[in-house]
């Protein structure tokens, strides 16, 4: 069975629309990324593009949009911390993900100072501490690789809670908790 293979014409309509629910439909994870600029102030955003990678010096890349009010933070003091969040927590994901609600991203919830002056969720399944060791622009974001410098597990590794999932724009969840 052949296939022919469309022609990526990034300017075509049909072509973008594709693009996007294709996107759409994969499941990613939610994670709130926390940075603090060099002033002291606290920084946060929703994430989705946060994909961890390597063993050997464990980092994660995650994408940050230039228009974001982290990505300065990130970009200055070249550290974050990834807090991945539970599906009971998806009251976060509104306040991390909304510009008009900055004000109040850390007003509720426990929050706690890591390494390098980071904020991190005490509720997290996990807190990922990184080092910013590249970036890489593209187009109106920048892809920051973080070394892990840090690992906190939530409730001492033993917490059971599943992971805040995304797809086709609204929140999932795993279905009978059994993992292929």
């Amino acid at each position: 069975m052949s296939h022919t293979a469309l022609p990526c014409l990034e300017l075509d309509p049909e072509f973008s629309e594709s693009v996007r629910l294709a996107l759409r439909g994969t499941a990613v994870n939610v994670s709130i990324l926390t940075t603090r600029d060099r002033v002291g102030m606290n920084h946060g955003i929703a994430v989705t593009t946060a994909v961890p990678f390597s063993t050997y010096r464990p980092a994660i890349i995650v994408a940050v949009k230039h228009s974001a009010s982290a990505y300065p933070a990130i970009r200055d003091s070249n550290y974050f911390c990834l807090n991945q969040i539970a599906a009971d927590e998806i009251d976060l994901l509104d306040r991390f993900s909304r510009s008009d609600l900055r004000s109040s991203r850390f007003a509720t919830g426990r929050w706690s100072v890591g390494p390098f002056g980071l904020p991190y969720l005490d509720s997290a399944t996990t807190n990922f501490f990184c080092d910013v060791q590249g970036a890489h622009a593209h187009e109106a974001q920048t892809v920051f690789i973080g070394r892990i410098v840090g690992v906190r597990l939530g409730n001492c590794g033993n917490d059971k809670r599943d992971p805040l999932m995304w797809i086709n724009g609204r929140a999932a969840r795993f279905v009978g908790k059994e993992y292929a």
